[in-house]
């Protein structure tokens, strides 16, 4: 049995430590300045436009709380909101933009930065890249592209089947880019690599607008790759649709899977569908002038054949089709004036002498014959679950 006296000790006891830890809990240093999720504003799309000689911004948010829902099974409508600012800068037309913001702006999420064909003819990219290399908050792990859209359609289109806008081809354009591999998306760190650097052509992404889905027999818009704005030295140089762009896969790095059309009279006979696709330019002097050797290895399967061809044959007609396209590509690129498949970056990184002296105004000088050979090899390995005759 505790006596009275031994009793009140141990109280005094437990009194002392109690106090004791309620002071020390008054020299933590806790998130007294920290905000809830829910009080700030979270930018995750970027527009910038150029219209009346004013600078004009679009940023698109989106509601968290939302696709929170929506990973944990709740159905619940994803929420877009579009802000707009002007002003005679890109900093200035942020700046107007806070003014009429409810709360806090946050720039750590952006995912995706868009510029208009007149924000990059008038250049303003220079002045963007300006703030964005000042600004802690944001970072140059975004993707970047343009869009001859207007700005604010393009950030109100819809996403599928109840995805977030998270998840389109606006904000996550590599999803789709490695099931079919045309245009490659394109982060801000490398354009601006190329964009500062000399014999570097910009291959920047442009979006487009397409209405052949819906949605309970509605029209529901959607996002595409629809071709390429080309930029050098710092300059606009202009723009070209898909149709001309096929060639550039080819040689693009990133390249995984692709497919290609074996056409007889514009008729579809064969679809052979590449990967494993390995290139290599090769840049050399012919004549006092730079020329190109193109080399390119690929695998082939058959997702559809609608005749029965010989191997060694579809092998020979994908690889004549692959070099149509990229004389095709080059052709075209030289009608803008631009190198579309960049053939002078190797020239002046791995034959930097020989680039001095060819180079004009900063890039190589080329035309129809500047490639003098494309070597393209098709090795086909596998006709689906049917087997190749």
């Amino acid at each position: 049995m505790i006596s009275r006296k031994k009793g009140k000790t141990i109280t005094m006891k437990l009194t002392r430590n109690i106090l004791v830890i309620l002071l020390l809990t008054l020299t933590l240093t806790g998130c007294w300045g920290a905000k809830e999720i829910e009080h700030m504003i979270y930018v995750n799309t970027v527009g910038v436009d150029y219209v009346n000689d004013k600078v004009v911004i679009y940023l698109q948010m989106i509601n968290f709380s939302g696709i929170a829902k929506k990973e944990s099974g709740q159905s619940q409508p994803q929420k877009t909101y579009v802000a707009k600012g002007e002003g005679n800068s890109f900093d200035a037309a942020i700046f107007h933009l806070y003014s009429s913001s409810p709360q806090k702006i946050a720039w750590s999420h952006v995912k995706t930065i868009v510029f208009s064909e007149e924000a990059l003819k008038h250049g303003v990219v220079n002045e963007v890249l300006d703030v964005w290399d000042r600004y802690y908050e944001f970072r140059y792990t975004v993707w970047t592209m343009a869009t001859k859209e207007p700005i604010e359609e393009i950030f109100n289109t819809p996403s599928t089947a109840e995805l977030s806008v998270l998840y389109s081809q606006l904000n996550s354009p590599l999803n789709p880019y490695t099931q079919s591999s045309v245009i490659a998306p394109l982060y801000l760190y490398e354009f601006i690599r190329k964009w500062y650097e000399e014999g570097q052509t910009v291959p920047l992404p442009y979006l487009t607008i397409v209405k052949n889905w819906t949605e309970n027999k509605k029209i529901s818009p959607k996002l595409k790759p629809g071709g390429i704005c080309f930029l050098e030295k710092e300059q606009f140089k202009g723009c070209l649709a898909r149709r001309y762009l096929l060639g550039l896969r080819w040689v693009e790095k990133k390249t995984d899977r692709t497919p290609v059309e074996i056409k007889e009279k514009k008729s579809v006979k064969a679809i052979l569908v590449m990967d494993k696709i390995k290139s290599s330019i090769k840049p050399k002097v012919t004549d006092g002038k730079a020329t190109f050797d193109i080399k390119i290895s690929m695998q082939a399967n058959i997702p559809e054949l609608k005749e029965h061809f010989k191997e060694k044959e579809l092998e020979e007609l994908a690889a004549r089709e692959v070099k149509k396209e990229i004389m095709g590509t080059y052709l075209k690129g030289l009608e803008l004036g631009v190198d579309a498949l960049g053939l002078s970056e190797p020239t002046y990184r791995d034959m930097p002498n020989v680039w001095n002296k060819l180079e004009e105004g900063g890039k190589l000088p080329l035309d129809k014959s500047s490639i003098t050979s494309i070597d393209v090899k098709v090795k086909l390995i596998s006709g689906g679950i049917s087997k190749v005759k």
